[in-house]
């Protein structure tokens, strides 16, 4: 995800290096000057370390998915939400800070088994069901990732978001633009990121509808097989079964089967297997 701005409001304070005659901070120490410290006991930094919690902000996958988590996240304890939101950006949804294949792959797996965790321990019979079924698609979603080769980042192909209570054949006319208008998509774009008149590109594009039924009629085609490869794909995963009865028994358990399947690099799996047991207070 990339985020920028017009302008940057951060003080130079290189520019300031020259002045003279204006107060500023130096380095070093005033004679006669005592300043008091702190030591942090080998238990006060276990207990700084524990309290640190890493949460990764909501990843917006589309409506219906979102007001899926939404419904089966209501009430339900503020970790439980923390660790459904990790799993997704983190695991199943990782940006540009894990673009090897492999390292996505095992934290894609892990995550789901995650998620069966808490499927298992926090959810209903019809709600752990429910949950794993959104957690799947999302997944499906992650697999399907492409990296960019020059930067690193990773790109996903999300569902066309419908509106809550848009009939099934709803169309979203910006996905509609984008896929048989590109360079119309990328003016619209420009229009509203720069504040110009985006309104009449959109309605001379939905003039264009009529005379070009193809376009709807190819885009719920593919809408509907995209929907139904995101709920019938079935991944494989080698953490499949493990055992959720408790989280040491989990960890345990996704430690053996990771040992029967051993990886080059198991860094950034052993810390996000530690997050999300820090997020139901468990220290590893």
């Amino acid at each position: 995800m990339k985020v920028s701005g017009g302008g940057s409001s951060v003080l130079n304070l290189y520019a300031l290096r020259d002045q003279e005659g204006k107060p500023g901070l130096r380095p070093g120490s005033m004679a006669g000057l005592k300043h008091d410290t702190v030591e942090i006991s080998p238990t006060g930094r276990q207990l700084a370390e524990g309290a640190i919690k890493h949460r990764v902000g909501k990843v917006f996958v589309s409506a219906q998915i979102g007001e899926s988590l939404n419904r089966l996240l209501e009430g339900k304890p503020q970790e439980v939400s923390d660790a459904v939101h990790t799993i997704i950006g983190s695991n199943l949804l990782p940006g540009g800070s894990v673009s090897d294949e492999g390292e996505r792959s095992v934290l894609r797996e892990a995550g789901l088994a995650q998620a069966n965790y808490v499927a298992d321990h926090y959810m209903s019979g019809g709600e752990a069901s429910e949950l794993m079924a959104v957690m799947n698609q999302i997944a499906v979603i992650g697999a399907k990732g492409t990296v960019d080769p020059a930067t690193g980042s990773v790109s996903y192909q999300m569902p066309p978001s419908r509106p809550i209570g848009a009939p099934e054949d709803y169309v979203d006319i910006n996905e509609l633009m984008k896929r048989f208008e590109p360079d119309t998509y990328k003016k619209l774009r420009e229009a509203v990121a720069g504040g110009g008149d985006w309104g009449s590109i959109l309605f001379s594009f939905v003039e264009k509808i009529p005379q070009n039924g193809q376009w709807v009629t190819k885009y719920r085609e593919e809408t509907g097989q995209l929907m139904q490869e995101l709920k019938t794909t079935k991944l494989d995963n080698r953490f499949a079964g493990a055992n959720t009865t408790g989280m040491a028994s989990f960890l345990l358990d996704m430690n053996r089967k990771l040992d029967q399947a051993p990886l080059a690099k198991t860094d950034a799996l052993m810390r996000n297997m530690a997050n999300f047991a820090r997020l139901f207070g468990h220290r590893v």
